[in-house]
């Protein structure tokens, strides 16, 4: 699950290829279909300015479980920043925004040789919210330039060395 949230943060499609399987499904209300489908409408809701977006999630109950299926519930929340004239799935965003979500992902995952992945995927949100995104780096005292995320393979994550 842990996974996934960098997957979609970083924009890491060798990654999200992990974590579903080929014929996967993935509802997330706005999007109802093949997982990849999902990943590819994520990424490219993503503005050239790199915009964060950002998922904590939280640990994975297993409701039930039987043979090579099990029921999982993980919480996540999400926070999403968009940049001012951006069009993407949300439509025109007249100002610099900050959203979030928060919910919980009803998966279906499935067991072949030895490898849980993923089969079904159902998004269950419990609260949204968002307001004017006002930049706060000079309040914390972070340097223009400095450390700041990014996607794949530019975040200081994937640097080789560490």
């Amino acid at each position: 699950m842990l996974r996934y949230g960098r997957a979609v943060d970083r924009a890491d499609a060798a990654l999200m290829a992990t974590i579903f399987w080929p014929e996967g499904t993935d509802n997330h209300g706005m999007y109802d279909g093949d997982a990849a489908g999902f990943f590819e409408r994520a990424i490219n809701a993503r503005d050239d300015a790199g915009r964060a977006r950002h998922h904590h999630i939280g640990v994975p109950r297993i409701l039930s479980r039987d043979g090579g299926r099990a029921k999982v519930e993980t919480s996540f929340v999400f926070v999403g920043v968009y940049g001012a004239g951006q069009n993407d799935n949300l439509g025109l965003i007249e100002q610099d925004t900050i959203g979030f979500n928060s919910g919980r992902y009803r998966d279906l995952f499935e067991k072949r040789e030895g490898t849980w992945k993923v089969l079904r995927r159902l998004t269950v949100y419990d609260w949204s919210a968002s307001s004017a995104y006002e930049p706060a780096w000079d309040f914390f005292n972070i340097p223009e330039g400095i450390n700041r995320g990014a996607i794949e393979p530019r975040d200081a994550t994937y640097d080789a060395e560490w």
